[in-house]
């Protein structure tokens, strides 16, 4: 007898076999209507099958992601018998008819309804067709050339900084798309944009059960407002630089997998993250002629270059049930700085700074499901850091220069952590967890003060030599606990505990006296306790309401033990604090309202309340009573939020969905009776309105409206330097969308932005009318 003539015969013995233990009748009737896969399968498939039996790590080596290869069968032999649903072993797993084999699993999601199941028994029984998605050897092709500009009067650096957009004509490939799936177990796929200053290229290639390679690279424009403080003692505007502030922003990167079906997935790689440019900086130069009158306000920049070289391999496996994670980073980091600014005087101030650090990190990561009711698992990372970093300062008004050329810091870090997960137990849910770290670091460099004392003293360079040391060791702990048993509403309660001890030492040793002191030592203890409480509900009583309510408490507690200071009394404010403490509580509540099938609503108000306080020792200087110390209120701080949130449909094919959001809020620092330190008040709203009318089949016209302004600052223009913001700023775009065949699609819109802002005397203020023309193009 011929072998494959008696593969046959076996095959339809077992499958006899395997029929006898199914109970058929157990099954739902197969659906009486023809099946359209990409409506009625398709979503069946990637909600309950995919996960486990797609392209990736497939189980069983059986998957559902193409007609071929679900055909194929996978360990178990053939699942899909066209044309005889009922004996198909699919659907006898779907059924959940055999046992330990139900799919999907109770761990990896719900049970398929019967209406489902009757839709895939329709399916087979017609033949299991698939749709052009799931053929082989296609090709896709797109891309989307995008025309326009933005002429802007008044600041348009402002503009640039508010919307990361270019100003002036603008264009290039808004979105270009190239997939081929040369065969059911391998594609391609290149994707990306080219436009002004903003550019990404990507390639993906993919193959089924051995592996993928993925590479691309992209950078971006961020932009920056060269714009100072605001005092109109001064200047009636705020004092613009005239500086051309940007940092270009971009990364490359190629990652190699390895997926074969009896191997772990590993994935190993390389990513170059870089930025390198000129940024604003808050340091602004001095303005007056003398320092009572004087103001920080002149706008100041810093040039940027930074670049990190990543290493990286990840590793996933499973070994009997405990899934296994291992993760590792290596980065090699440079960063240098040039700042340049007149804060203490007409001639600049220099600063260039230096740092490379070479850091590794590697975790590891079990998870199990030991049973329906628990579920456990635990990490550990550790992290080392060496580091070597420089300054020089030149301050030729302060008639000085120091330099440290090579800081050296080390760092290691260790955290572990184990987590929980219990239930549900009639409907309680309980996790857990706790995680505990540690850190110690230390740093050592030495350095040179040179004094240009004017003549005829000479001038003096002091070597000197820091020093610091730094231990962290800290516990955090988690509880969260759910009861949905109660009739249309579940309760949840959630506790974030953490306890944190850190001691820091940091010395200054020179050869000679530098600010009356050789050597300046400061040594402090630091203990806090975080607690953060949670607990609300949700509730559903009616189809067409709903309600969510919760109230949440945050309490930070620090306390500050200070050794003996050794350093000038003038300079002695680090050891003026014992106790900090930090209170908030917040309230926030939301109702959703589903009047009808055209009409939805979610209105929420949150609350939140900040106290500040403080306990210091007394502080004198030079003798001179500052402060007699004791209990002091810091601060607080009171804010609320109201929002409505609507989606509409008044009419077939007209979509509208609106946005209201309105804050008020208030923060109190404590003055001890100065009057330049004023209270912070104000209001902030946004408005979102978008609207969508469906003209015919081909063309559709949309519109759009966005308000948000805010008054937020602090009255203190007679006795301190104004602070706060205080802008308008509104948005209106209007367009057209119009499909011309099924492979050419267009879109036409225009936008008109108008910004003002009275906090900085009108220099930020700008109007901008932008128009763009995207046409899309797509081939298969």
């Amino acid at each position: 007898m011929p072998t494959s003539l008696c593969l046959l015969i076996f095959l339809a013995l077992c499958l006899k076999l395997y029929a006898a233990d199914v109970d058929v009748s157990k099954l739902p009737a197969a659906a009486t209507t023809q099946v359209d896969f990409s409506r009625d399968i398709r979503p069946i498939l990637e909600d309950n099958c995919l996960r486990c039996h797609g392209p990736e790590k497939a189980k069983s080596k059986f998957r559902l992601d193409n007609r071929e290869s679900a055909l194929k069968g996978g360990e178990n032999s053939v699942d899909i018998l066209p044309g005889k649903s009922a004996a198909s072993p699919l659907i006898h797993y779907v059924a959940r008819l055999v046992p330990d084999m139900e799919m999907p699993p109770n761990d990896k999601g719900a049970p398929l309804t019967p209406q489902q199941i009757s839709l895939l028994r329709a399916w087979i029984d017609q033949g299991a067709a698939w749709d052009k998605a799931g053929a082989s050897n296609n090709v896709e092709f797109s891309f989307a050339p995008v025309f326009g500009g933005t002429v802007v009067t008044g600041d348009a650096q402002k503009f640039r900084e508010q919307t990361w957009q270019a100003t002036g004509v603008n264009g290039g490939l808004e979105r270009f798309e190239l997939f081929e799936r040369t065969s059911p177990d391998t594609k391609v796929l290149l994707t990306g944009h080219v436009l002004r200053d903003d550019y990404k290229l990507q390639l993906d290639v993919d193959r089924n059960d051995f592996g993928f390679v993925h590479a691309g690279w992209e950078e971006y424009r961020k932009y920056f407002d060269d714009i100072g403080g605001f005092d109109p003692k001064i200047f009636p505007q705020a004092p613009n630089g005239g500086n051309d502030l940007h940092l270009d922003i971009g990364r490359a990167w190629i990652d190699l997998g390895l997926t074969a079906p009896d191997l772990p997935k590993m994935t190993l790689g390389y990513e170059f993250d870089y930025r390198q440019g000129d940024e604003s900086s808050l340091e602004w130069g001095s303005v007056g002629s003398s320092r009572a009158t004087a103001r920080n306000i002149l706008p100041d920049s810093t040039s940027l270059h930074e670049g990190v070289h990543v290493v990286k391999f990840d590793l996933d496996t499973e070994i009997d049930g405990v899934a296994i994670e291992e993760r590792f980073r290596g980065e090699f980091y440079k960063l240098s700085t040039a700042n340049s600014n007149t804060a203490y005087g007409q001639v600049p101030q220099v600063v260039n700074e230096g740092t490379t650090y070479f850091q590794g990190a590697n975790t590891i990561r079990l998870s199990k499901k030991f049973n329906d009711w628990f579920f456990a698992s635990g990490g550990y990372l550790y992290s080392k850091m060496n580091a070597d970093s420089s300054v020089n300062m030149n301050a030729p008004s302060l008639l000085e220069q120091v330099s440290a050329p090579q800081v050296t810091l080390e760092r290691d870090s260790s955290v572990g952590n184990l987590n929980g997960l219990f239930g549900p137990f009639n409907g309680l849910t309980i996790s857990t967890g706790v995680q505990a770290e540690w850190t110690d670091q230390n740093g050592f460099g030495p350095g040179t003060l040179d004094e240009e004392t004017p003549p005829p003293v000479s001038n003096s360079v002091v070597p000197f030599e820091l020093a610091s040391r730094y231990d962290k060791a800290a516990v955090a702990e988690n509880l969260s606990v759910r009861y949905s048993k109660i009739p249309f509403s579940a309760i949840y309660a959630e506790a974030h505990l953490q306890q944190e001890d850190i001691s820091q030492y940091d010395q200054f040793a020179s050869s000679q006296d530098i600010l009356n002191k050789a050597v300046i030592v400061q040594h402090t203890d630091y203990h806090n306790q975080m607690s953060d409480l949670r607990a609300g509900f949700d509730t559903s009583p009616w189809r067409w309401v709903s309600f969510i309510g919760q109230f949440r408490r945050y309490q930070s507690d620090s306390q500050y033990d200070s050794g003996p200071l050794i350093q000038p009394v003038a300079t002695a404010y680090p050891t003026f604090l014992l106790d900090r403490q930090i209170i908030t509580d917040e309230v926030e509540a939301k109702l959703v309202l589903h009047l009808s099938p055209r009409f939805k609503t979610m209105l929420s108000y949150q609350y939140e309340a900040d106290d500040y306080g403080v306990t210091t020792r007394p502080y004198a200087l030079f003798s001179v009573p500052i402060s007699p110390g004791g209990a002091l209120t810091a601060g607080e701080g009171h804010s609320g939020i109201y929002s409505i949130n609507t989606t509409w449909t008044p009419m077939s094919r007209l979509f509208l969905s609106t946005m209201f959001s309105y804050q008020a809020s208030t923060l109190v620092t404590a003055n001890a009776g100065d009057a330049a330190i004023a209270p912070y008040r104000g209001n902030t709203y946004t408005a979102l309105v978008n609207g969508t009318y469906v003209l015919n089949q081909t063309t559709d016209l949309f519109a759009g409206f966005s308000l948000s302004d805010a008054n937020y600052s602090e009255d203190n223009f007679a006795a301190g330097l104004p602070l706060g913001i205080e802008y308008q700023w509104r948005g209106v775009q209007v367009g057209v969308t119009r499909k011309f065949g099924n492979n050419i699609s267009a879109k036409l819109q225009y936008r008109y932005d108008y910004y003002e802002e009275p906090s900085s005397g009108g220099s930020d203020n700008f109007r901008a009318n932008s128009i763009f023309a995207v046409v899309t193009f797509r081939f298969w």
